[in-house]
């Protein structure tokens, strides 16, 4: 059986992280949340580290953009918002 997709959040959607604890190397991070280490990628990183502060959802689109470019396809705040979305889920962010 397999886990529904989570749901994009809206660009005006405020989130910020609170995983417990995490090391980052090599770009990448391992997060604790409760008891599962959940390990983000490159841009999933980023994204937490911009949202130690509450932020909404356009504004860390815009520094992700700025810091890795617009993805080759598709909408780059379509992406962030999926990602927040997939981050809310995990338990990495909470949307405020």
């Amino acid at each position: 059986m397999t886990e529904p997709t989570p749901a994009p959040l809206a660009e005006d959607a405020v989130v910020v992280a609170v995983h417990e604890d995490a090391v980052e190397r090599d770009g990448e991070m391992l997060v604790l949340v409760g008891s599962e280490v959940v390990l983000l990628s490159a841009v999933a990183t980023a994204l937490v580290g911009h949202a130690h502060e509450p932020a909404d959802v356009s504004t860390l689109a815009t520094l992700l953009v700025e810091e890795f470019g617009a993805p080759p396809s598709g909408d780059p705040f379509a992406a962030v918002c999926t990602l927040a979305g997939e981050l809310v889920a995990r338990g990495v962010l909470e949307q405020r």
